[in-house]
């Protein structure tokens, strides 16, 4: 059971990343933030708490930062409780 967990957890992490990716592009197209952002004068830059995309993007990005905590929670409990060398597993080189 507590494996299946594991890649549910990835895929909302791609998900929610690029769903807030997807709302980030959204503000930038609907405000004509684009060329401003790409090299122009950062002090025209329009408000973007009145776009619509601007929830959706907020929300995620607090849930980037759930996911995150629960990801380095997952991994402190393997190594530090279970101690089943799930990191020296998932490490580079020799196992």
């Amino acid at each position: 059971m507590a494996g299946s967990c594991i890649p549910s957890l990835h895929i909302l992490f791609y998900v929610v990343i690029l769903g807030t990716a997807a709302s980030g592009i959204g503000m930038v197209i609907l405000s004509g933030a684009g060329p401003i952002i790409c090299g122009g004068d950062l002090a025209t830059l329009t408000d973007f708490f009145d776009y619509p995309p601007r929830r959706p993007h907020g929300i995620g990005a607090r849930v980037i930062i759930a996911l995150l905590i629960l990801h380095v929670g997952a991994a402190l409990y393997h190594h530090l409780l279970k101690r089943d060398q799930l990191l020296r597993r998932m490490w580079f080189g020799a196992r």
